[in-house]
């Protein structure tokens, strides 16, 4: 039975005892957990308790119901829901994985024609670039670029110790009083070629997501273009979809 010193509800506690045995390989990917009766008896819990804990693992990736075959162990992946402006740290933080940078840039550079037009530049106008190479758990997972406007965030190179121990959202945040208004992120498909596997230390031919964001301040402005390459088998995006359009009349 699980102690539940922190007056947690059972199921949370149940969740995380089983979160913490598939991170520690206690389930291997592609084993099955326990059947719903031997979890009622290991945990001392009702089916409910057990099913809502077992739901909670499911709706993070780390496993799959499938009907006359139980529940199976899933590569761990982290998923962002596309729902709010989050970062990459804050993403993997809330899942409670560790996360590190490993190479990081922070350069003023002549804004790239495509940056011109996102955040509504003039020609010959600069930008803050920030490259950083993403690890987490010791394995290079996304490499991030990151356009800032300088007007937006003065001397940021010289916050670069400060992006190396937080989220560039946090740093904006708290150290430049931003408040992020909205985002539009358009995620495509994309396979490493000879960077991206020297980036990810993977092979050529790999999935990945390709992302490009932009994000406005509460005003309207638009201040920050983001384009990230992440690998598909470490991370995934989850769309919350609720109700139904609503019809004009007349057309069925």
């Amino acid at each position: 039975m699980v102690e539940n010193k922190n007056n947690f509800p059972l199921y949370i506690k149940i969740y995380q005892t089983l979160k913490q045995e598939i991170a520690e390989g206690a389930f291997q990917i592609g084993d099955l957990l326990p059947s719903e009766d031997e979890l009622e008896e290991r945990f001392g819990a009702s089916r409910t308790t057990i099913r809502n804990a077992v739901g909670k693992l499911e709706n993070e990736g780390l496993i799959l119901r499938k009907r006359g075959k139980g529940t199976i162990v899933q590569k761990n992946k982290t998923a962002q829901n596309l729902n709010q402006i989050t970062s990459f740290t804050e993403t993997l933080k809330e899942k409670g994985v560790p996360l590190e940078t490993g190479s990081l840039t922070i350069e003023l550079i002549p804004a790239p024609a495509k940056i011109i037009s996102s955040l509504s530049l003039k020609r010959g106008e600069k930008v803050y670039l920030v490259q950083r190479t993403r690890i987490a758990k010791g394995v290079p997972i996304a490499f991030m670029n990151n356009y800032l406007l300088p007007r937006v965030v003065p001397n940021l190179e010289r916050k670069k110790d400060l992006l190396r121990k937080m989220g560039l959202y946090q740093l904006l945040e708290e150290e430049y009083n931003l408040k992020l208004k909205r985002a539009v992120e358009v995620i495509e498909a994309y396979t490493s070629g000879p960077l991206e596997a020297d980036l990810l230390q993977i092979p050529e031919k790999e999935p990945l997501f390709h992302t490009e964001r932009i994000t406005y301040l509460e005003d309207g402005t638009p201040f920050e273009v983001v384009v990230s390459v992440i690998r598909a088998d470490k991370y995934e995006y989850k769309v919350y979809l609720e109700g139904r359009p609503s019809k004009e009349k007349g057309v069925s």
